[in-house]
Parts: C-alpha cells; structure tokens; sequence
C-alpha cells in the first residue's frame, strides 16, 4: 500500500470507490424513473430510507468485510484490500463502458482495465488514494441528489395546495357516473370495414354503439399508460416526467367527482384519488424496491450475457425479481430513438409489454385484470357515485380468449427475421391472439352492462368507454412505438358516451380525443370549474385545441381495418380468425363434407398433443393455439396443412421454420374444441379437379 497511509484512508478510499461504482449510478438511475416507486405506492419516508440504504450499506458492508479480515490477520486484510479495490474498479469500469454503448467482450476488455488502473492508483499512487478519501463525502451528496434534485424528489418533498381544486361545483347526478379505461385497445380491432362495430366478435360494444353516442374520429395524445391515462383523467396533454398521481395533479377526475359523490376506483397504474375521497393503496415493503434495485443495477452494468440470467425488467414497474417473460413474448430489438435510449436506460425500454405497477405476478395476469373489471362493475348501485376503472387489459401478453379458456403453452414465438413468410405470419398470429383477448374484455364490459340493464341502473347512468391507447400488429412496426407506418392503430382509441336517458345511437366523425373525456363529462354533468385544460367538450361546439395524432378523418382508420379484412377474408367471427392463408376457406368445413384422397406420406407431431385428451385442465387452459412438426420424404417444402378438431376443419398450418425433421409449424383453431377428450387430426391439402382433396397425415 502506500506509504504514509492514514488507519483509516483505506477505509475512506473504498467508500468513495464503491460510491462510484455503486451509489451514484443506481441512485441517478431509480431517480430519474419515479414511475417506479409510484406504481409500488412506495410512501416518502420509504423511498428516503431507501436511498439511505443504497447510499450506506454497500460501503458499511465492505468495511466489515476488510475490518474482519484484518483482524484475522494483516496480509489476509491486504489481500481483501486489492480484491474489493480491484472488484469495484472494474464494476465501475463496467458503468463507465455501457454509458458508451460498448457490451460483449469490449466491456470486459474496459472493466478490467479500468479495475486495474483504480487498483494501482489506490495500492501505488498517493494522489489517487487520496482523492478517493475525499470522494467518500460524496456518497452523502449522491443521497441528496436523489430526494432533492432528481424526478423523484416530486414524491419525496411535493405537498398538494388546499386550494388546488380552485373554484368547483358539482351538482349530483342522477346516477352512477361510471368511466372504463381499457388498455392497448385500438379501435381497427372492434370494426368491420363498413365502419360498423364487429357484432359477432365484439357484441357487447355493439350494444354500447347502439345506445351512446360513438366518437369514431378519437384518438390518444400518448402512447404510454403512465401519460395516456392521466391525460383521460385531467384533460390535458402530459409531460413525460408529470407523475400520474394526485400530488402532482390534484385538478382531475376524482378529485373533483370526490366533491360531490362517493368515488369507488380501480386504478391499475395512477394514484390519481384524493387520500380523504378513496382508500389509500397498500404499498409494497421496503425489501421488494431493494431486490428490484439489484436487478435493474444489473441490466444497467452487465453484459449482455450476464444480462440474459436476469429476470426481464420490461412488463412491469417492479417486482422483477419474482416475474418471468411470458412464454413467446421476447425482449423487443430497439428499431427507434426511444429503443436505443433503452438499452442504457432499461426503464426506458420500449416493447409491446406495457411496463406498469409493480403488483404480484397473479394481478397482473389478463385473467384478474378482467376479473377485477367485472368485479368492480357489479358493485354500481342506485346511488349516485363515480366508478372509475383502468384495467390493464386486453394489454399484452394475449393469453385468454373470449370463452373463458387461457392459451396453453407452447405458443408460437414471434419471428421477425428477414424471412418476409415468416414476419407475415407473425403479424397475423399477433393480431389472432390480440382479438382473442379483445374478445375477453367485451365479454368483461358485457357484464358490466347486463348487471347495469338487468339492476334497472341503465337509463339514469353516464357510461364513458374508452381507451388509453392501442398498439400494432402488423409488422414490422408492431407495438406501441409509433412510426408514420402505425399511428392509426397505436393512437386510435373507442370513445363510447351514453348519458342519463339516452336511446338512440350517434356516429360523431368530428376529430375527438382523450383528453376530451373530462370536459365532455363536464358539460353533460353541469359541472362548472375554473380549470383550464387543453381538451374541450365534444358537445358544446367549442373549439379544440390539441391536434390529432392520426388522419383528420376516419379514413386512416378504415385502411387498417380493410389491411386486417385483406389478412382474414373469410368472415367477421371468431371462425374466420382461424381462416388464414391459402386454405382458409376450408376452415369451420366438416371433414365429411371435404373430398379426402388416399393417406399422405407425411407425418406431423404436435408439441401438446396429450393435452388434447381432457379440455379445460386444471388450470382452465386450452390448446387454442397449436405448434408442432411436419416432416416425411417428400417435405423439401412446407406442405399445406390443415388441422382438423372433432370432425370439422379448424385451422391452416403457416409460420414454417425448417428443423432437422420437417418443419416446425404453428396453427390457430376456430372455436371447434370441447370438453373433455378431443380428436385432433393434419390433412395435407393437394389440388383436385373438383376442389381442394385432404389426405390424412399420420
């Protein structure tokens, strides 16, 4: 060591080194990402005690650890010296190399240079040594940079003003006020291309269309949650950095409904409820933002090969140490600016998952987001109330259907290789499996307004149907980054308003949007405020001033829903979802009703093909989707291939990838299973002179 050492300046230059490589980086991280401790409903004095953590135990644990090791004995107590010296030179080397975009064996090759140098300037250099036992003063600074000067010291110190609410009245409606907020639902998904709603697939918003008024011109100023939403509540366009909750902005639709009537929520992202109007949310212990910090610190320094053992970081705000990617949903490759600030900032990440609350992996599950709708529509009485409700849901990851089963694994992955068959398969089996859980959330909504109807709560109910966004599925710009290629289908949105005594149906084409939803609400309920919004009611005549996003007109609109009819020409249910490719015509056909020719040469697996045998399992899963290999002697080429259930054609067989035995295949099956043991079938399909002959695969 160098001479002249001071008892404790070996102490005091690890300390600095570990605030280095340790402290600064993870705390100018969390700081910079509120939205984290947000959707945690992490309290103030918890999100203080944990940048005391971060900034204290990490050096407190290295100075026990030399501490123990000098006492066992002085050359034991050197050697831990160089080790942590050494170690956190090259962590720090590993912040210093992925701020450059370096990964793979270049940050290695930087890491352990720059562990070297720290370790030399430390054991050699008496000027290196020494600025580090000043540095450890910084680690106080750190702390402080992060309660008082980062996004999150909004949380930390941000009071709200006993005034803010300004001047408000609010007289009480007739009935429940109840506004539904789904989340990724674009509007292409719901129509048919004669500009109607989809009655067969989607009939529960086919009975919202024939009794509100339908804004069919709406759109979204954002396309991610944490914004849009907030922006439905408070009528404004958002910041990036505007937290979405009632702190940083009282003026919203809670608030002010809270001044007259009981306010009954779910919010599965803001925190939007005045703490005297809703029920405070129980927020998660201290120990789970710790553990997530670990793991983001980890995306944020690591390689790329250390990164892949970590759990995902990009569905979620939190709780990253306890849930996995769903099976076929992949970390998304950065195509966009956005996508390449993820890659150093993994809060940044930009993937077809929604990142929101930190909840345990079970509600966040499309099955308890849909429960948790239902649940908290039953609970609308006679008396008047606001009922707000933003499920996350039908959000991807697509996994439940319309008729109450959950798509069993395997599932297909999405393939956005070059292979231009390929990526069109894909996109298809994206928008299969996006409708399939669209069509869960209007069975969601449809009992919603049954209990309504049925508990004669209808006629004097304001029902608002919207939502906060939508996402693509046609590739390649699939999800929710917007590119002049998506727009109409990430920032068009439902926009359903049926008012107390309302009958008859309205188609408004007028360019509407979400931040529309609270001054509309307003006008319809006599509300008067001083606020000032940048939306404005859609019917008062009153002059808009946020432009759209989308076309001006709905044509935009109907070029995707033609682009999705061109992909599925069959049919508008659930049957002509199935009936893609060459052969969808033969799709919903019995087989006895189908010219069938001598048995093929081919031979075909299914990867769950025992879980045929008994439908629904435990789980109330279901084969919907099915995936295998076909294979034979004369397979040099995909074969066409249909997949029979029960005796009727239910599926075509595409997305192949050559294997050493055939071809891997994936094939959605129309609405033909049943419970308990199914008969599942492959037919390869050849051209005849009447028509298409199937010959069975064994």
């Amino acid at each position: 060591m160098v001479a002249g050492h001071s008892r404790w300046g070996p102490a005091l230059a690890l300390v600095g080194l570990a605030g280095l490589a340790i402290t600064q980086p993870l705390l100018d991280l969390m700081g910079r990402n509120p939205e984290f401790f947000v959707a945690g409903s992490y309290t103030r004095t918890q999100i203080i005690e944990f940048g005391a953590i971060v900034a204290l135990v990490p050096s407190a644990a290295m100075l026990v650890v030399l501490g123990l090791a000098r006492l066992a004995h002085p050359r034991l107590g050197r050697l831990v010296y160089v080790v942590l010296v050494a170690g956190l030179g090259a962590l720090f080397g590993n912040v210093l190399a992925r701020g450059l975009d370096l990964d793979g064996l270049a940050i290695a090759v930087v890491a352990s240079l720059i562990g070297a140098v720290v370790a030399v300037l430390l054991t050699r250099v008496r000027a290196g040594h020494l600025l580090l036992q000043y540095l450890a003063v910084a680690n106080i600074f750190f702390l402080v940079a992060f309660l008082l000067m980062s996004p999150v010291s909004a949380l930390v110190s941000e009071e709200v003003d006993a005034d803010a609410l300004g001047s408000v009245s609010v007289p009480v409606p007739p009935g429940a006020v109840v506004v539904i907020v789904f989340d990724e639902l674009p509007l292409s998904t719901l129509m048919r291309t004669d500009g109607t709603i989809n009655a067969e697939r989607f009939p529960a918003f086919a009975r919202l269309a024939a009794g509100s008024t339908w804004f069919r011109n709406a759109s979204s100023p954002h396309n991610r949650t944490e914004r849009a939403v907030p922006a439905v509540m408070t009528g404004n366009v958002l910041d990036r950095r505007t937290m979405p909750t009632y702190e940083a902005l009282p003026r919203n639709l809670l608030a002010l409904m809270g001044t007259a009537v009981p306010v009954e929520r779910y919010e599965a992202l803001t925190d939007l409820c005045p703490r005297d109007t809703c029920e405070e949310r129980t927020g998660k212990p201290l120990r789970d933002a710790l553990r997530d910090s670990v793991v983001v610190f980890g995306h944020r320094v690591l390689p790329a090969r250390l990164r892949d053992h970590l759990a995902p970081i990009d569905d979620a705000w939190g709780d990253f140490g306890g849930v996995l990617a769903p099976p076929g949903i992949p970390r998304t490759v950065p195509t966009t600016p956005a996508d390449a600030e993820a890659e150093n900032d993994p809060f940044a990440a930009a993937d077809p998952l929604a990142r929101w609350h930190g909840s345990d992996t079970s509600e966040r599950s499309p099955s308890t987001q849909a429960q948790r709708l239902v649940e908290q529509g039953l609970q609308i009485d006679g008396e008047p109330a606001l009922h707000f409700m933003h499920v996350v849901f039908p959000h991807a990851p697509w996994f439940i259907t319309p008729w109450g089963t959950r798509l069993m694994e395997p599932l297909p992955a999405w393939d956005d290789a070059e292979r231009t068959d390929d990526v069109a398969w894909s996109g298809l089996t994206r928008f299969q499996r996006h409708s399939l859980q669209a069509g869960a959330a209007d069975v969601a909504l449809g009992q919603v307004i049954d209990h309504l109807q049925e508990a004669g709560l209808w006629d004097d109910a304001t029902v608002l149907v919207t939502a906060d966004h939508g996402t693509s599925t046609i590739p390649p710009d699939v999800g929710r980054e917007a590119t002049p290629a998506n727009v109409e289908e990430v920032f068009r949105v439902p926009f359903f308003l049926k008012v107390t005594g309302q009958t008859d149906p309205a188609v408004v084409d007028e360019i509407a949007n979400t931040v529309d939803v609270l001054p509309t609400l307003m006008d319809v309920l006599d509300v008067e405020t001083d606020w000032e919004m940048d939306g404005h009611s859609l019917l008062d005549g009153s002059v808009r001033k946020v432009e759209p996003l989308v076309d001006r007109t709905v044509a935009g609109l109907l070029r995707v829903v033609r682009r999705h009819a061109t992909d599925f020409p069959h049919g508008w249910d659930w049957t002509a979802l199935a009936a893609v490719g060459e052969h969808g015509a033969l799709v919903g056909t019995p087989i006895d009703d189908l010219a069938v020719g001598a048995p093929s040469d081919l031979q075909w697996t299914a990867d769950n093909e025992a879980s045929f045998e008994s439908l629904p399992n435990g789980l109330g899963e279901a084969p919907q989707i099915i995936t295998g290999v076909l294979g034979g002697p004369d397979a040099s080429e995909p074969p066409p291939v249909v997949i029979v259930a029960n005796g009727t054609v239910a599926g075509v067989t595409g997305g192949y990838d050559p294997t050493n035995d055939g071809w891997t295949f994936s094939s959605m099956l129309g609405p033909y299973l049943i419970d308990g043991a199914n008969q599942i079938e492959a037919y390869e399909v050849t051209p005849g002179a009447g028509g298409p002959v199937l010959h069975r695969i064994g």
